[in-house]
């Protein structure tokens, strides 16, 4: 199904067979386990692709008519398509606009591997640390102009609430609770 949401960005609902993910307490009969494949437009085949496949790890399995799709792994998060589409206006922030792409590593030691490799190989200016409450992360711009973000796996949503009862709640990182009745006011009904 696709729609857009109510800033105009384009989504796609995708039915999947999929087990429960270990540790999920959705009890929908249509549960959301996670994103399935993201689309990046770029300017350019740059050293992006170098950097999709080498340091994150992605593996190129399709290329034609300048759309190339890389895949990590069966599951969410685990697929990825670059399509060149030449020169571009440069993105903005604002409503309707995607700020930055995630991926995931295990741990500390291997997001520090990867920052090693951004660094050594590729020059790349990395961010240093940010401890997200439920994540820790780096930032950096990759070649083709995205803020790619790369956070570890934990520590998770447990820190803060039991896992029988994730998402009965708002539960905020500890940098933004000084914001929460600003926050709940504007957060649409579930």
């Amino acid at each position: 199904m696709c729609f857009t949401d109510p800033e105009g960005t384009s989504l796609a609902l995708v039915e999947a067979k999929a087990t429960r993910p270990v540790g999920s307490t959705a009890d929908a009969d249509w549960p959301v386990y996670g994103l399935d494949d993201l689309t990046l437009n770029v300017r350019a085949a740059d050293a992006t692709i170098d950097i999709v496949q080498d340091v994150l790890g992605f593996e190129c399995v399709a290329s034609r008519n300048e759309v190339m799709r890389f895949v990590a792994h069966d599951g969410p998060g685990g697929q990825l398509t670059l399509r060149v589409i030449g020169p571009s206006s440069r993105g903005r922030l604002g409503g309707g606009t995607i700020r930055h792409v995630a991926f995931r590593c295990a741990d500390a030691d291997d997001q520090s591997q990867m920052v090693e490799k951004l660094r050594s190989t590729y020059g790349m200016t990395v961010s240093d640390p940010i401890e997200r409450t439920y994540l820790n992360t780096v930032c950096f711009r990759a070649p083709c102009g995205v803020l790619f973000e790369i956070a570890t796996d934990g520590p998770g949503f447990v820190v803060d609430e039991a896992l029988d009862r994730l998402g009965e709640g708002l539960q905020l990182p500890t940098f933004l609770e000084d914001r929460r009745h600003e926050l709940q006011a504007i957060l649409p009904p579930l």
